[in-house]
């Protein structure tokens, strides 16, 4: 008789963290129902990175995993444990799994907020601070390709905004003093294009950095998902 899979959520910015948690748990072969990210409905972005809310929602296609949006308000606590249980009453979800590595304050949130969601925290990728470089060498190893889409106007120069997060990429960062070469501490974050787990990949068409609230953002306007060669991992 087969085993029942439980069934997860992912809290999803978009980024390499959520994506490495949501790569280790299909791995574990969990049933990942959905994608849960939460977003601004009046400035029409996300919360972790400011991304548009169409350019998340072409993410969530291209990895063919449904995705809800959770209109913060003005409780952003509040609105996501609602979602939460609601995943729990209507879909069976048992388990929400985040992206966090090694910053505790982070952990303890969100396990609180799981728990008073009647749910269990899961953290796949939660690390000890120096195994960062070896995280960061993982995600570009198993085939991901992501691009920088902020970056810290305190850390880097603006041509930090939009580089891929290649070998080129892990050599530089290693270079920069006092920075986590992950961006634990809010140093840069991306959006994730393409992997083993993605169905198609995506293809920026229009784009361009600005400087918003002392952060080099990448403003992906506009992106195109594409058809991949060969069978994925």
């Amino acid at each position: 008789m087969d085993r029942k899979k439980t069934k997860v959520a992912i809290s999803w910015s978009g980024g390499k963290d959520g994506c490495l948690a949501l790569y280790r748990t299909l791995k574990n072969e969990k049933e990942v129902v959905c994608l849960v990210s939460m977003v601004s409905e009046k400035y029409e972005r996300n919360h972790a990175h400011g991304l548009r809310l169409e350019i998340v929602k072409q993410q969530a296609k291209a990895l063919d995993i449904p995705l809800v949006m959770v209109n913060s308000g003005d409780d952003y606590e509040q609105a996501l444990i609602q979602e939460l249980m609601k995943l729990n009453e209507e879909k069976g979800v048992e388990e929400i799994v985040f992206g966090s590595l090694y910053a505790e304050e982070d952990r303890k949130w969100n396990e609180e907020v799981a728990t008073k969601a009647g749910l269990k925290p899961s953290f796949p990728v939660w690390i000890s601070e120096g195994e960062s470089s070896q995280l960061l060498k993982e995600f570009i190893t198993l085939g991901f390709s992501a691009v920088i889409c902020r970056a810290s106007a305190k850390v880097f120069d603006p041509s930090w905004a939009s580089r891929m997060l290649d070998w080129e990429f892990y050599k530089d960062i290693h270079h920069i003093k006092g920075c986590c070469v992950m961006g634990e501490a809010g140093e840069y974050h991306t959006f994730v294009l393409d992997g083993p787990i993605f169905s198609q990949k995506i293809h920026l068409v229009k784009s361009g950095v600005v400087l918003n609230s002392g952060l080099w953002s990448l403003d992906i306007e506009d992106c195109q998902l594409l058809e991949k060669k060969g069978e994925m991992d």
